[in-house]
């Protein structure tokens, strides 16, 4: 069996892989370009993506090809329909970067809430040692206990942040497509207007694309603190930049964007070095253990599929 790995620059030089030597001969490909992706797995009865597109010509044209892994969670870069046709199986791996995406969003939250760039760009400035003080506490900053923590999405993620919201003492409220009972669940306006702090961990879909726009901003404290760990168009990004820059937003945090990586005409641009501004570049899924879990599951889904069996299939 051959195993071929078309994109591993977008899923770490460091993601142990040797895991899967145990089913054939492993190839690995650091980019794959669009016009290289039939050369890339010409003979490849497997193949593992992230970011890749495996169009209906790729599975039509690919004639040893029997199982596409997606080394994510997401699986929209390939056209289900045609595997389903040519009797392609797919395979995702779900809630692998729970933690990771977890971890990435609490900080982003604390660090804009605790104004830790500022504080931390005055030390390094030479600011702090040239003063006469030994405190600095401005900008203001407050404890997150006994405010109000949003949270767009009840999945998996929404969950685990929500668990680490209440630890710190902070009142939950979610809005999600089917209210849960064991949920404190709001409309997604109630969620605008009452929430100090917003974090977004819902898929996108029609219902959820430009959910978060200028209307659903105007509900919202100005001092709100917005951060996305979900896709990067389930909010508006032009309208969150305007609202950033007119104030209506007291603190933005992106890790997802509408394309990526953004290019120069994004709109981000226009604010990614204010000082309550932190964009990273959608790094939150990525803590190496998260990576090493994903390959474990798929070498799970591969030993699957060779026993006929059908794990984590999506086709």
């Amino acid at each position: 069996m051959k195993i071929t790995i078309l994109d591993r620059i977008a899923m770490g030089a460091d993601t142990p892989f040797e895991v899967l030597n145990d089913f054939g001969e492993v190839v690995f490909f650091e980019t794959t370009a669009p016009s290289q992706v039939l050369d890339h797995i010409s003979d490849s009865d497997v193949i593992i993506l992230n970011k890749v597109k495996i169009t209906a010509d790729v599975i039509e044209k690919a004639q040893k090809l029997k199982l596409i892994c997606v080394f994510a969670t997401g699986y929209d870069n390939v056209d289900l329909e045609a595997a389903r046709k040519k009797g392609v199986a797919v395979c995702n791996v779900p809630g692998y970067s729970t933690d990771s995406v977890v971890l990435f969003t609490v900080a982003t939250v604390l660090s804009l809430v605790s104004h830790l760039n500022e504080y931390n760009d005055f030390v390094r400035s030479g600011a702090y040692s040239a003063s006469t003080s030994a405190n600095k506490i401005t900008p203001v900053f407050h404890e997150i206990k006994g405010k109000t923590w949003g949270i767009v999405g009840g999945g998996n993620i929404g969950r685990a942040v929500l668990r680490v919201a209440e630890a710190m003492g902070a009142k939950v409220i979610v809005s999600k497509r089917t209210p849960s009972p064991d949920l404190n669940c709001v409309s997604i306006e109630e969620l605008c207007r009452e929430s100090d702090i917003i974090t977004l961990h819902c898929p996108l879909n029609d219902g959820t694309r430009e959910l978060i726009n200028r209307e659903k901003i105007s509900l919202m404290k100005s001092n709100v603190v917005l951060v996305n760990e979900a896709r990067g168009a389930v909010l508006s990004e032009r309208d969150v930049t305007d609202a950033v820059k007119e104030g209506k937003i007291g603190a933005f945090g992106c890790d997802v964007y509408s394309s990526e990586p953004f290019k120069e005409d994004h709109p981000y641009n226009e604010i990614k070095d204010r000082s309550n501004v932190i964009l990273t570049p959608h790094a939150a899924w990525g803590a190496y253990e998260a990576r090493e879990r994903c390959v474990n599951i798929i070498a799970k889904n591969i030993a699957s599929f060779i026993q006929g069996e059908k794990t984590n299939r999506v086709d």
